[in-house]
């Protein structure tokens, strides 16, 4: 009977992780938003009263995509804020999600969750 060492079987396993691009692993905007957005928006995108507005059926969400960009990236505070009676900041994803992130699930919230 053939024996593999156990250390052959890592070398293996380790090179063909290296041959697969890190984007392979990256979440699609609704993982994104799954990880990121649910708490405060709501798993449909309903928002949560008191908390955060509906992304669902929201015109500024479905308009300009670079103001939601925008958004996304650098968060809204104080006077930013459209919705001025809810307690709480739009946080900045910027410095959390790259650029590619914020734009997936921009893309996500503009697409695939208004349906």
């Amino acid at each position: 009977m053939m024996s593999i060492s156990r250390t052959a079987i890592a070398l293996v396993i380790v090179a063909l992780c290296g041959a697969v691009p890190a984007s392979a692993f990256a979440d699609d905007g609704a993982g994104i938003f799954r990880k990121n957005c649910v708490s405060c928006h709501g798993k449909d995108g309903q928002g949560t009263p008191g908390l955060a507005p509906a992304l669902k059926g929201d015109k500024f969400v479905t308009g300009d995509i670079q103001a939601v960009i925008d958004t996304v990236t650098n968060g809204r505070k104080d006077a930013q804020k459209r919705y001025k009676d809810l307690p709480i900041a739009m946080p900045a994803w910027g410095t959390t999600l790259s650029a590619a992130d914020i734009k997936a699930v921009v893309d996500y919230i503009r697409s695939d969750l208004q349906k």
